[in-house]
């Protein structure tokens, strides 16, 4: 057999299939990041229809509980996931029984009971937050776990994980872009088929809703897990394996990136609305359109993230990217502080040097886990990478959620309107430290290929 021929171990088609459920990963959190706090604590603005459902100082706790419920659930799926033996294998069974439960759920996000600001509302959607995270913790853990089995080959995880990338981003991109289109034509309310009054924020959830279903099952369906190996016997309890994978050295500086990254991209995610319509002067759509430009100038990087990863190795290039956001989100602060500069021309100029660190988030981070994983296996003789996964959510999306009370506290605090955007302005240096401190502790990261 050829060299070249043995970096590959998948075909175009499972290439394709297996890729294009991270356009799920990519649009549900994006839905839900971009627009639920906007949605149910809406800036102040003279003549806006929209109206706030929960306290902006409440929110986002209620938001971060489903966050956190979803951490902890995440390392108990990858645990399970790795032990349970099926016909069809371990992973694809909670990708398609889990994916609708997760849509339903999310669905009832954007129809609060009640037309006024109100703590059953607050608990309304802290409830629906739990069950979507939980669902979406028993989808995807199991879904990204199945990328270093697909595949042994750096090369073509290099590739399989650009692939991820673009849809992952086309999912951002839709979110952004078609969902901030939706949202700012439609958030006053339009009849549908004469019965019923729908928001632009819940068309967004249910046309989006479906487009997710459809991803994730086209990966459940049309992906075949390898065949059942003794190093896929998993036999170590529960919390032991926990304790043996927060062993690995090689996993907690990746774990301590990850984590800072999560911290900061969210925070980002939520306020560029607020920043877009109090610092900026601008829409919801253009809050799409900035969101966009960042995703698409990521995907027109990807190509090169991919080629400085190989040449340089995926550590340095992870690196490069922490340091780029380190310099870029404190930089919110200057927005419409320039003068003779445009507040608009400036966000779209700002955000737009953003799309260096994002590409290579998005591109180094699989990869860097799966070099880990395959060190596990050198050490121990077992493939555990829905644990690693799982262990990976508890720390991420409890980052996340922290990212969603930072926000709301500094909202509350500080101010999210345009008469005092202070809070807002706050989000960027605030997410940008968060980004130094996991670099610091990345430079530990062992492995340079």
């Amino acid at each position: 057999m050829s060299s070249t021929a043995t970096l590959r171990a998948m075909s175009p088609w499972q290439r394709f299939a297996y890729s294009i459920g991270n356009f799920g990963v990519g649009l549900l959190p994006s839905i839900i990041g971009s627009w639920a706090m906007y949605y149910y604590a809406p800036p102040a603005q003279d003549g806006s229809c929209l109206k706030t459902y929960v306290a902006m100082a409440l929110i986002g706790t209620m938001l971060a509980i489903g966050r956190v419920a979803e951490a902890i659930l995440n390392p108990f799926i990858g645990d399970w996931s790795d032990k349970i033996h099926t016909r069809w294998g371990r992973r694809i069974p909670f990708i398609i029984i889990g994916a609708p439960v997760m849509i339903l759920a999310m669905l009832m996000v954007w129809f609060p009971p009640i037309q006024n600001e109100s703590l059953i509302n607050a608990v309304w959607v802290c409830f629906w937050m739990v069950i979507t995270s939980l669902a979406f913790a028993s989808v995807v853990a199991p879904y990204l776990s199945l990328l270093p089995e697909l595949t042994p080959h750096n090369d073509e995880r290099l590739v399989v994980s650009a692939y991820m990338a673009v849809f992952e981003v086309f999912g951002m991109v839709v979110a952004a872009t078609a969902a901030g289109y939706l949202i700012d034509a439609y958030k006053c309310g339009t009849p549908v088929f004469g019965m019923f009054t729908l928001n632009g924020f819940q068309i967004s959830g249910i046309v989006f809703g479906l487009v997710t279903l459809m991803a994730f099952w086209i990966t459940g369906f049309g992906i075949k897990e390898k065949e059942y190996t003794e190093a896929k016997n998993v036999t170590l309890p529960f919390f032991e394996g926990a304790k043996e994978v927060m062993k690995n050295y090689s996993f907690r500086p990746y774990l301590a990136l990850v984590t800072a990254f999560r911290i900061g991209i969210d925070m980002i995610i939520v306020v560029i609305p607020y920043v877009v319509t109090t610092m900026m002067g601008g829409s919801e759509e253009d809050a799409g359109n900035i969101m966009a430009v960042v995703m698409v100038g990521a995907v027109v990087l990807f190509p090169l993230i991919n080629f400085l990863s190989q040449k340089y190795g995926k550590k340095i290039v992870t690196i490069w990217g922490a340091i780029g956001f380190c310099i870029i989100l404190p930089l919110i602060i200057t927005l419409g502080k320039i003068p003779g500069i445009d507040p608009m021309v400036q966000g779209y100029i700002l955000f737009g040097f953003a799309t260096f660190p994002v590409a290579v988030f998005n591109i180094t981070i699989r990869p860097l886990l799966a070099d880990v994983i395959d060190y596990d296996e050198t050490q121990t003789g077992f493939r555990r990478e829905a644990m690693y996964n799982g262990m990976e959510g508890l720390f991420t999306r409890s980052g996340s959620g922290f990212a969603w009370i930072l926000c709301s506290l500094l909202f509350a605090f500080f101010g999210s309107s345009v008469e005092n955007p202070l809070g807002v302005m706050l989000a960027g240096p605030v997410g940008g430290f968060f980004v130094f401190i996991g670099l610091l502790m990345f430079l530990k990261y062992p492995f340079k290929k």
